[in-house]
């Protein structure tokens, strides 16, 4: 999979949520994807680094990206960042993701994320997940 395949795949699944993906060359750091209650950014990463204290890098998570996600979620919107690793899928708030992920371990990921799925029915899992 690529991130291009898995954002067909996540606006696919929220179709109930009116969801689109967004390209946006005149606003850096907008995220991937739209949908009717908020944002989400995808980023996708094949392989588990070897040693498990390895932090898992996300090099094209940029400044830009963190700070949209960070200053939505802190102004009360909806931005998430769902992370693909392998086949395990992290979901995160947006102020979260903008501190620890690209930063954080296999462990830390999981024990900061909203919710975490092993090949997850993503319609079925990840719908509830995104509104407060």
């Amino acid at each position: 999979m690529t991130e291009q395949t898995m954002r067909q795949r996540v606006v696919k699944a929220l179709k109930p949520l009116d969801a689109w993906s967004v390209e946006n060359p005149c606003r850096p750091g907008t995220p991937d994807v739209n949908y009717i209650e908020g944002w989400m950014e995808l980023k996708w990463v094949e392989k588990w680094p070897k040693r498990a204290a390895t932090p898992v890098r996300l090099p094209h998570f940029t400044p830009q990206q963190k700070l949209h996600l960070r200053r939505r979620w802190v102004m009360g919107g909806n931005a998430y960042l769902l992370l693909q690793v392998e086949q395990d899928w992290y979901l995160f708030n947006g102020e979260e993701a903008a501190i620890i992920v690209g930063q954080a371990n296999r462990a830390e990921l999981e024990e900061h994320s909203i919710a975490f799925w092993r090949s997850p029915n993503l319609r079925e899992d990840l719908i509830p997940h995104l509104s407060r």
